[in-house]
């Protein structure tokens, strides 16, 4: 797309209005997005000036969506909820600041989980999201409209969170490129917050290539590479308690055959099974001082959604005792998880251990296992964040028709380029091409 601007074979308002239009229709045919900016054309025609004058920026007329809890000024921003409806923020993001002033066109917001605490992207106020793969399928969440526009094709690119894989999860059911940066990488000002010590802005994308360019213009530090050299990768199989679908245990397999070729390979044995306890005593922890220091009991019950709602009040019964608790296993998490990166550089898993379940479901049976959705889609994810591990997700190689699925890539923190590089290498394998 850039290319064909800078080139002269198209122009940015051409771009804008034809995604404009694919805009509505994925809104209508799967309900990806909460706003969609009309403006857009005007911005547009704002770049193809800045082409003709030679004043280009690093995304200059690019179309790009954000996700409905991270604030954009003047357009509608309800962080998923009928409790913000109406709600025009005065001011950006600094992560949207950031790609605006790239060039960067802000073609809509996408749908969320209310307050981004789900994994479904479904609403009761808004309705479901829906999987462009299999439309009767949710497209994971609570990213779930910023993968869906990606998949659909109406944007190459979108913005965002992730606090215990929401970038990653929606990425991989809806056969995209989903990047959660080191903790901290990027700002999150301008974001509503689910759990602080856990909330990580991500990137999604159709191509790995694609995350050099939009995290350079976020302000990371990632520095282009035509080499790819051979890898020491820990290869987790069984990550935990959740088994993995037979097919997708079947086609992981086969990558991982692909890598012991081509890299040096560590099978790595320990699972991660503590993780989404930790994880899930942490964030209705914090999720619950979040909230009732914003609003009223009375408001959460009244204007909040049943399933939100519900949660803020099972959050009351969590003492300072059990957050402390929680917080000194996490540090014990942390250093197992240290320990395990002494023998590699990166750690290569499936990113969710089951395809994009049904819309309504609430419960998964996975090879004789029965669990919550939440916990089946996040037991492979939630790791990397509870440690502020860099992580990516790409499409996973399908034996034909299968649904897709992704590969899960963590790094070491700080070393974002690394997990990007890799990403990037891994998607161009040839055993990456579709069976």
């Amino acid at each position: 797309m850039l290319v064909k601007l800078k080139a002269g074979a198209t122009t940015s308002r051409q771009l804008v209005q034809e995604a404009l239009e694919r805009a509505r229709g994925c809104s209508a045919e799967l309900n990806a997005f909460a706003a969609i900016e009309g403006r857009a054309v005007d911005r547009a025609a704002e770049s193809d000036r800045r082409y003709a004058k030679g004043l280009v920026r690093r995304l200059e007329g690019i179309p790009i969506v954000i996700k409905d809890n991270i604030e954009t000024a003047d357009i509608e921003t309800r962080y998923g909820s009928a409790a913000y409806i109406g709600n025009v923020p005065k001011t950006d993001a600094t992560v949207v600041r950031r790609l605006r002033d790239a060039g960067a066109i802000v073609l809509g917001k996408t749908t969320t989980h209310e307050f981004a605490w789900g994994v479904t992207t479904s609403s009761d106020a808004f309705g479901p999201t829906l999987n462009p793969a299999d439309p009767k399928r949710i497209p994971g969440g609570s990213s779930g409209g910023s993968a869906v526009a990606v998949a659909y094709g109406v944007v190459p690119a979108g913005l965002g969170t992730d606090t215990g894989g929401s970038v990653r999860i929606p990425a991989a059911l809806c056969g995209v490129v989903g990047f959660k940066p080191t903790f901290g990488i990027l700002p999150t000002d301008g974001v509503f917050p689910l759990a602080p010590t856990l909330d990580h802005v991500g990137l999604i994308c159709g191509n790995a290539e694609d995350l050099v360019l939009l995290a350079s213009a976020l302000g990371m530090d990632i520095p282009r590479s035509d080499a790819r050299p051979k890898r020491k990768i820990g290869v987790l199989s069984t990550p935990t308690d959740v088994p993995v679908e037979s097919d997708i245990a079947s086609d992981f397999e086969r990558v991982a055959e692909r890598l012991r070729r081509e890299h040096d390979v560590v099978e790595e044995t320990e699972r991660l099974d503590e993780a989404y306890s930790i994880f899930a005593t942490l964030v209705p922890a914090e999720g619950g001082m979040v909230h009732f220091s914003r609003n009223s009991p009375s408001l959460i019950s009244e204007r909040y959604g049943k399933e939100t709602a519900a949660r803020l009040e099972r959050s009351r019964s969590i003492s300072i005792g059990d957050y402390a608790k929680a917080q000194d296993a996490r540090r014990t998490f942390s250093l197992k998880m240290a320990s395990l990166f002494e023998q590699f550089e990166l750690l290569v898993l499936p990113t969710c251990p089951c395809s994009a379940p049904l819309v309504g479901t609430e419960r998964v049976d996975i090879d004789g296992w029965t669990g919550d959705v939440r916990k089946a889609l996040m037991a492979h994810t939630a790791p990397a964040n509870l440690v502020g591990y860099p992580a990516a997700t790409i499409p996973m190689p399908r034996m034909r028709d299968a649904p897709p699925a992704g590969l899960q890539i963590i790094g070491q923190p700080g070393c974002d380029h690394e997990v990007i590089d890799a990403a990037a290498q891994l998607q161009n394998m040839s055993c990456m091409d579709r069976a």
